[in-house]
């Protein structure tokens, strides 16, 4: 009996050994546009503020929606107003969100070549406050960052440049560049040139940045006096295709949402690659734009843009999904 059994056990212990870790869990938390799948609500990202309180902007209205999670009924306590430029009436569409320490919030507009602010005491549901200029000749503005001394990072899309700003505001200068790329996607006619999407530091101070041309994150050393040195290429992968918000979680992996794949992916330290959850364009995660973590616990919103993975079955939309939606992923 006793020589059987330490075999047995043997195999026992290396079967568990082996056991892969389980796949996080993704729900929808809040359905944003519920009258509608078409697109008549488009939030392209998400941040939260310290009290674990979510905000994304909306593309379509131009209002800023804060969700709390403990109660998801999105209420807007922002807007940014359209502009008239060269004659005609132009949305913001506001891109990357973020906070800085003061708590005062800070969207990205490409439309606007800027990034606008709306102050903390203005972020109020009952008379919600108007997003003001901070940053100016920031091309192609989309993801946004503050690092340590409270400088923001904006990175421009395709043409590869990540912007610095002061605390103070004002003009931008160029912090760093990465090369420019296009990719002709599956289809085999759409274009995908947005090299310098997502952004985020670490730690210990070095920037990421999410390439969704190349389906790549690059790494990039920041040097004393807002310099840095040449961005490294951490990881590049099919897996990675499509990638656009990137976040920590408490662990220290970058978490990746791989829009055109409906995906969420992790890169390691050392550059590993893996893909956590996938699935077709019923959802849960419907063109996921970016990604922000309270606790251990994620948020992603929903940017639904009807391409690949995310492209229903007539061919033409994606009404077969929940639409603009914030998704929820538990460990």
């Amino acid at each position: 009996m006793k020589t059987a059994m330490i075999p047995l056990l043997a195999i026992l212990l290396g079967a568990c050994a082996t056991v892969q870790p389980r796949s996080p869990s993704v729900s929808i938390l809040v359905d944003l546009d519920p009258a509608s799948v078409d697109r008549t609500v488009i939030v392209e990202s998400i941040t939260a503020d310290r009290e674990g309180r979510l905000y994304l902007p909306d593309r379509v209205s131009g209002n800023i929606f804060r969700v709390d999670p403990k109660s998801p009924k999105p209420v807007v306590v922002g807007r940014i107003d359209a502009r008239e430029i060269k004659g005609k009436k132009v949305n913001a569409d506001g891109g990357g969100i973020a906070f800085n320490p003061q708590g005062d919030l800070f969207i990205a507009s490409a439309p606007f070549a800027e990034v606008v602010r709306i102050r903390a005491a203005d972020l109020n549901a009952a008379k919600p406050g108007t997003a003001q200029t901070f940053a100016t000749g920031t091309e192609g503005a989309n993801g946004i960052v503050f690092d340590r001394q409270s400088n923001l990072f904006v990175s421009g899309g395709a043409n590869g440049r990540v912007y610095r700003v002061g605390p103070g505001g004002g003009r931008a200068e160029t912090a760093l560049q990465i090369e420019p790329h296009t990719r002709t996607l599956p289809d085999g006619k759409t274009q995908q040139a947005t090299v310098a999407n997502g952004l985020e530091f670490d730690a210990v101070g070095n920037l990421y940045v999410a390439d969704t041309a190349r389906g790549a994150i690059w790494k990039v050393e920041m040097l004393p006096g807002g310099k840095s040195a040449k961005p490294v290429l951490l990881a590049q992968s099919p897996l990675l295709e499509g990638a656009d918000g990137i976040a920590f979680d408490g662990s220290g992996k970058l978490w990746v949402t791989a829009n055109e794949r409906n995906a969420l992916v992790t890169v390691t330290a050392d550059g590993k690659v893996d893909e956590l959850v996938k699935n077709g364009s019923q959802g849960p995660l419907e063109f996921p734009g970016a990604i922000v973590f309270v606790g251990n616990t994620g948020y992603v919103n929903n940017y639904d843009v009807p391409r690949r993975d995310n492209l229903a079955a007539d061919g033409k939309t994606s009404i077969d999904g929940i639409g603009a939606s914030i998704a929820q992923i538990t460990p």
